[in-house]
């Protein structure tokens, strides 16, 4: 790196003093420019200097395995600058940390409103969320472990607000937050989860020792993770949406009545029902948005399916990333 910054001042040098320069010396000169910045950019992110929408990848050993994650953090780390929020994004059954943070569109949003976002892999795309049915639960997997240790991770090492951790997953990934907020829930200021609910596995042996601000958004048609309760497609029992968001009105003391908003703006044959627990515990709070007509879809984007199976409606009536920012936020501004 010396060497290559004494061969460009030598150059500048006899370009500013008349001295002509052989082209040649010019390439190898610009060349040379070209890769000390790309260095330079590397070493600024190896040190946790990060520039704006560059995301990166790690990875932590839990159990003799590593595991990996991506993080994104659009801020150069300045001392004495305020520590941010942490949102945690957990994919769904044969996803990838890659793939909610696409399908989420979280980063714009980071960018906007200023946390960093880190995106975990689960273990052979699955993840231990209790129910016992994937990969991860019926190898042992202990993602309750990565979890916490990666969040331990990134208050070390970046400038994190431990009062502002938050998480929310999508289906299986759903699932192990709900599993997450029960077992662990003092780590984090709030929690959603996105086509999933309470599993019955989890309400056996878990219960939130403290309140935590809650919020489950699903559609009422889903084929893969049934509203009312029943059996998920790829196993394990669960309770309805309803009943989910009930036990952590009672579990938060809320009061028992709801406050109900129906919006229906968009012409897409879904409709969109807000049911908000207010005057809980600790000004935390629990939510219900129930979609209704909608199917195993990221709400706000367009319609997809999963290897052939149909998913059922998207819907337009609620940008899910947008609306689960903003309930975070609610918590403590």
């Amino acid at each position: 790196m010396v060497c290559i910054l004494r061969k460009i001042s030598n150059l500048k040098h006899q370009a500013d003093s008349g001295t002509r320069v052989h082209p040649k010396k010019k390439i190898v000169a610009m060349t040379a420019i070209l890769f000390f910045l790309s260095i330079s950019n590397c070493v600024r992110k190896q040190n946790g200097i990060h520039s704006r929408d560059i995301v990166t990848s790690h990875s932590i050993r839990i159990q003799e395995r590593e595991r990996s994650f991506l993080i994104f953090n659009p801020f150069t780390l300045n001392d004495g600058a305020p520590k941010k929020p942490l949102v945690i994004a957990l994919h769904g059954r044969l996803g990838s940390g890659k793939q909610i943070m696409s399908e989420s569109k979280l980063n714009s949003i980071a960018v906007r409103e200023t946390f960093i976002a880190v995106y975990p892999d689960g273990y052979k795309r699955s993840w231990a969320d209790g129910r016992g049915r994937t990969p991860a639960d019926k190898e042992q997997i202990d993602d309750v472990l990565f979890i916490e240790s990666l969040l331990s991770y990134m208050i070390q090492n970046y400038n994190i607000d431990p009062t502002k951790v938050f998480i929310f997953g999508h289906s299986n990934g759903g699932f192990m937050t709900q599993r997450l907020l029960s077992e662990k829930g003092s780590l984090f200021k709030a929690g959603v989860s996105v086509s999933s609910q309470l599993s019955i596995s989890v309400l056996k042996k878990h219960h939130p020792s403290l309140p935590i601000s809650v919020a489950i958004m699903t559609g009422t048609d889903d084929p893969i993770v049934p509203f009312f309760g029943g059996f998920v497609l790829d196993g394990g029992e669960i309770i309805g949406a309803e009943e989910s968001i009930t036990r952590w009105a009672d579990w938060n003391r809320c009061s028992p009545a709801p406050l109900i908003t129906n919006l229906d703006n968009k012409d897409d044959e879904t409709s969109l029902e807000i049911r908000s627990y207010e005057n809980c515990a600790g000004k935390t709070k629990a939510r219900l948005y129930k979609i209704i007509g909608a199917g195993h879809q990221w709400p706000g984007n367009e319609r997809r399916s999963l290897f052939g199976i149909n998913l059922g409606k998207p819907t337009q009536e609620v940008n899910a990333s947008e609306e689960i920012w903003k309930f975070f936020r609610e918590t403590y501004q």
